[in-house]
């Protein structure tokens, strides 16, 4: 028994013991959550029923992503994949059953997560050292890359502007599931620390998603205006933007001095964020400011985590609860995907907005970090770490889609540019996201610089050049890389 015993142990730890364990797990949870949900709510859960759909769609959409991720793909298209199948293909189109609103409300609680993770790794202290080159790096090529797939996508796809404009801000958002992971595994390596480059890309990458998202949110007033009026939808999404930003500080205020004194202080304080930014995100659309709710939510988490002294005990409970969140997210929205309404229009062309837009925003990203003095094989390795999209697409993809349902039932035009936007969106985290975090890994150790212990400051080539040298911690406390450029 005991050679039994020891022989099981050492294969559990094997690569494919473990492998085997978790889907075991994941089958496990899925016979488990459902007899749980059969047992409280009865018929409610047996097939062609909403809560069995959700259930085999997304455990299903867990275990194709964990399979792929064993060949380095990433598990994000195995969960899209997982819910084009189940709502397309003949006899096992459980997805089909899935409520409308039932998907809507945990996509957008997903979304609240990641708007949550994303505010807590938004370093202040970055940004204000970096200002202007996380600034040009983060906006510059977002915007051009927006004003291109809108001006393409008009001939293109037969879009209106406005729609236009709103497609060019779901694809231009970089994706931080692609980035983020991936720069972290450089700096455990030693790789970019010489000038930091791995650190300041998750920096740039959560505030191009900042921007994407607050830009999208304006965008989506007119396509949707709460008023006929043209003076006041203008006014519409700046008043948006300032009542977000204001909700998020006063509440991050607030909430970055609770509990005062609590023996499980990171637990209360990760419960008070996640259920003020529920809040937040539900609440404000409620009343009809969803693009307020979004921006509250992100600024919440960024004012609160910086008096904070349990950030990484936060940031790991939220990543837990990602891990259910992401597959709910990307599962549903492959869900949302019908190929009986696409074409080859939209695909076709839908992939060439797609290159055409990537490509100038490489270039756009070369020349935002041309003027500093990074090294050109640097300079190269964060053009190719811009192309990856996955998160932002996933999360806000079908958003237009689920608005033109609730408030435009039967206008046909208006659901088939909602599709468009969603299949351009799918098609943006399929065509980019493999190949781009396929770079990151190939180009990373070849174009960076490998230092694993102290870190050059690096100066602006400007007529008065001022040395910086900035000490930043990484997510698993270990000393990371120091001397950010001063722009």
């Amino acid at each position: 028994m005991s050679s039994f015993k020891s022989r099981f142990l050492q294969w559990s730890k094997s690569a494919t013991g473990k492998t085997v364990l978790e889907v075991t797990t994941v089958v496990l949870l899925l016979v488990l959550g459902w007899t749980s949900c059969w047992s409280v709510l009865g018929d409610e859960c047996l097939p062609d029923s909403n809560i069995f759909g959700i259930l085999v769609s997304c455990v299903c959409g867990k275990l194709l992503g964990m399979l792929l991720g064993l060949v380095n793909i990433p598990p994000l298209i195995g969960m899209i994949a997982s819910g084009i199948l189940f709502r397309n293909v003949p006899k096992i189109n459980v997805a089909g059953d899935i409520d409308v609103k039932w998907s809507s409300a945990l996509r957008t609680g997903a979304f609240v997560i990641l708007l949550l993770r994303a505010g807590l790794g938004l370093r202040l202290d970055i940004l204000r050292k970096n200002k202007m080159l996380v600034a040009c790096l983060s906006v510059l090529p977002c915007v051009v890359e927006v004003i291109i797939i809108a001006c393409v996508s008009r001939p293109l796809l037969d879009l209106p502007w406005n729609w236009a404009f709103l497609l060019g801000f779901v694809i231009a958002g970089v994706s931080p599931a692609v980035v983020i992971p991936s720069m972290l595994s450089l700096i455990d390596r030693g790789y970019g620390n010489r000038a930091g480059v791995p650190t300041l890309l998750m920096a740039a990458a959560t505030a191009d998603n900042a921007f994407t998202i607050t830009g999208f949110s304006v965008a989506l007033k007119f396509v949707f205006p709460e008023s006929t009026h043209a003076a006041m939808v203008i006014m519409e999404g700046p008043i948006e933007v300032v009542l977000g930003g204001v909700c998020g500080v006063v509440l991050g205020y607030i909430l970055s001095h609770l509990p005062p004194h609590s023996p499980h202080q990171a637990s209360v304080q990760t419960l008070l964020l996640t259920m003020v930014g529920f809040s937040c995100v539900f609440g404000l659309k409620r009343a009809t400011f969803a693009g307020a709710g979004v921006l509250a939510a992100l600024v919440m988490s960024t004012v609160a985590a910086q008096t904070w002294q349990t950030k990484t005990e936060i940031s790991a409970s939220l990543q837990k609860l990602w891990l259910v969140g992401e597959t709910l997210l990307f599962t549903l929205v492959g869900a949302q995907v019908e190929l009986s309404l696409l074409n080859y229009k939209i695909v076709g062309y839908g992939v060439v907005c797609l290159i055409v837009g990537v490509l100038l925003r490489c270039g756009v990203a070369f020349l935002s970090v041309h003027c500093s003095s990074l090294h050109l094989s640097e300079k190269l390795f964060m053009c190719a770490s811009w192309t990856p999209k996955a998160t932002v697409q996933a999360a806000i993809g079908s958003i237009a889609l689920d608005r033109v349902r609730e408030t435009l039932p039967g206008d046909k035009t208006a659901e088939l540019y909602g599709v468009t936007v969603l299949c351009v969106a799918v098609l943006a985290i399929i065509v980019t996201s493999p190949p781009g975090a396929a770079l990151i890994s190939l180009l990373g150790p070849r174009l960076l610089d490998f230092k694993s212990e102290e870190v050059e400051p690096i100066r602006v080539k400007e007529s008065e050049k001022e040395e910086v040298s900035t000490g930043l911690n990484s997510v698993h406390n270990s000393d990371d890389a120091d001397g950010y450029r001063n722009v």
